[in-house]
């Protein structure tokens, strides 16, 4: 399969997002409540929702929430499921959206970044994060870790998935050219129906992250390599990234 201009928009508008994303969203707000300092009532922008199920644990936790993504698929699902006071969901396109310093907290989580083989077209996500959070906001950044797919990077990885009273199968083939993580996504349902899809993500070292970020006003004060609080090292899999916009 070949390179999409944006691959994300199919990729993203199947189910099958469901097998491929470790969800954990209760667990991550456990994280994000030990690591960070927050309280009820903060707003939360959660940049690259999904359908929704980080910023429903958000809101169930207290927290006032909006959520976007340009998938309508999923943004009609978190609408349907788990629209609530306290929890708003928008589609759009998270490169523009914009509430000057309006959140609280801003998050980017499941590796919503760095769909982009040039740095500019990358940072312009970075930039709304960054606009849309008060000043000594705080903000919350997961994505791969480069560490850790570079000492155990594997081409071809096969798992089976439950599903129901089944399961389904997932291959994913791999290569890494020109700093991308490129992955074909082949899955195999338990009917036999098959679905495929590519997917890219550019590998930064944290200290490009913590340049990058500087950049546009945001210091990274914590790194971890998953939300269990590991260290950020190449033997935990996540490089997930906590700090504040400077004042």
């Amino acid at each position: 399969m070949t390179n999409k201009e944006k691959w994300w928009i199919d990729f993203y508008k199947s189910d099958f997002t469901e097998v491929v994303l470790n969800q954990q969203a209760a667990e991550t707000v456990c994280f994000m409540q030990e690591v960070g300092c927050l309280q009820h009532g903060m707003r939360v922008f959660d940049q690259c929702c999904g359908k929704g199920y980080l910023a429903h644990e958000l809101d169930q936790a207290g927290y006032t929430v909006t959520g976007i993504d340009l998938s309508k698929p999923y943004i009609d699902y978190a609408c349907e499921h788990f629209s609530s006071d306290m929890a708003e969901f928008i589609c759009g396109d998270a490169e523009t959206f914009l509430r000057a310093e309006y959140y609280d907290v801003a998050i980017n989580w499941n590796t919503s970044f760095g769909y982009h083989e040039h740095d500019e077209e990358n940072e312009r996500m970075l930039a709304t994060f960054s606009e849309n959070l008060k000043r000594v906001g705080q903000f919350f950044f997961s994505t791969m870790n480069p560490l850790f797919i570079n000492r155990h990077f594997q081409r071809y990885i096969v798992k089976q998935v439950p599903f129901g009273d089944s399961t389904i199968i997932t291959i994913r083939e791999s290569r890494i050219e020109n700093g991308m993580m490129m992955s074909d996504w082949l899955i195999v349902y338990p009917d036999g129906h098959r679905e495929t899809a590519f997917g890219q993500t550019k590998l930064y070292s944290l200290e490009q992250f913590r340049s990058m970020f500087a950049r546009y006003g945001l210091k990274v004060e914590k790194t971890y390599g998953d939300i269990s609080l590991s260290p950020y090292d190449e033997d935990h899999p996540s490089m997930i990234l906590y700090g504040h916009k400077l004042s």
